[in-house]
């Protein structure tokens, strides 16, 4: 008997082995954990920016707006709004490696704190200050819109 109850239990290990090794891949594969983005959304909007930003021709970066409007990941609206933007930062944000990475920079007061002594020294202007300081905060609204700039 007991080479009898060895073999039940084996089956019901092999089994239980067999049923986990198909149920976890098919799980896995319909629950979709790192959906991919198809819509604009302030998660994503920063990283999307950044990218088009570093477009030197107007003609191609524009082209990729009107590409992401026919897919409809942005409304006509958000692709006037992004061809704004792009015409009013991108000469500024291609010329200087210093601003790419304070606009990465997830800390605002850390910007700011940079951005005051650029200005105390005499490297940058006030109103540099200011647009960058905007810049930052487009790119970050998540971030500026919970508090973190000093009173």
């Amino acid at each position: 008997m007991t080479k009898k109850k060895w073999l039940i239990i084996g089956v019901v290990v092999l089994a239980i082995i067999t049923v986990l090794a198909i149920a976890i891949p098919v799980y896995a594969a319909t629950s979709d954990a790192t959906p991919s983005p198809t819509q604009l959304t302030p998660a994503n909007k920063a990283g999307a920016l950044l990218r088009l930003l570093l477009v030197q021709d107007q003609t191609k970066a524009f082209a990729y707006v009107e590409q992401a409007e026919a897919a409809g990941k942005i409304t006509a609206d958000q692709a006037t709004a992004v061809e704004n933007f792009w015409t009013q930062y991108h000469t500024q944000f291609t010329k200087a490696v210093v601003l790419r990475r304070l606009l990465r920079a997830k800390n605002e007061s850390n910007v700011k704190a940079f951005l005051d002594k650029a200005v105390a020294n005499g490297q940058i202007t006030q109103t540099q200050e200011t647009n960058v300081i905007k810049l930052w905060e487009t790119l970050h609204p998540l971030t500026s819109a919970t508090g973190t700039a000093t009173p």
